[in-house]
């Protein structure tokens, strides 16, 4: 982890070589900004078709996602920041609103990590991953 000298950001090195373009001129990675319970900033790079919770995972951000993304679970719960929210083009599904009614600081522009998928329109996406309370004790 590094301090980015745009805006003071901190970086983590990705697993893997990501391009921003393919040779087509196609976008084939997108910049996303994890904002974390701390309120550090994460700006990663993830690849179009990608899971949040995915982006998270490859770049050792603290998001659970104890189902391994098979949206039975809650715990890869987002906050989305309102702008970028309408832009995501897509609703949650009934089974994610499920899962997301059992989620700790639910907001109205609360996804879960694994059902937001990386799209070239996503470019500088800003999410916050809320603070956590475990449900069982």
């Amino acid at each position: 982890t590094c301090m980015s000298p745009l805006r003071g950001r901190l970086m983590r090195a990705p697993r893997g070589n990501l391009g921003r373009r393919h040779w087509s001129g196609h976008v084939q990675s997108i910049r996303v900004t994890f904002i974390d319970r701390d309120g550090d900033e994460f700006e990663t790079v993830a690849r179009v078709g990608e899971s949040l919770l995915e982006v998270a995972h490859r770049y050792d951000i603290d998001l659970e996602g104890a189902c391994d993304g098979t949206l039975a679970c809650c715990t890869c719960h987002l906050v989305v920041q309102e702008e970028w929210f309408e832009k995501l083009g897509s609703s949650p599904s009934e089974e994610e609103e499920d899962m997301l009614d059992m989620a700790y600081g639910l907001t109205d522009t609360s996804r879960l990590g694994c059902q937001v998928r990386a799209e070239a329109h996503l470019d500088g996406l800003v999410v916050k991953i809320p603070p956590y309370e475990p449900q069982y004790t």
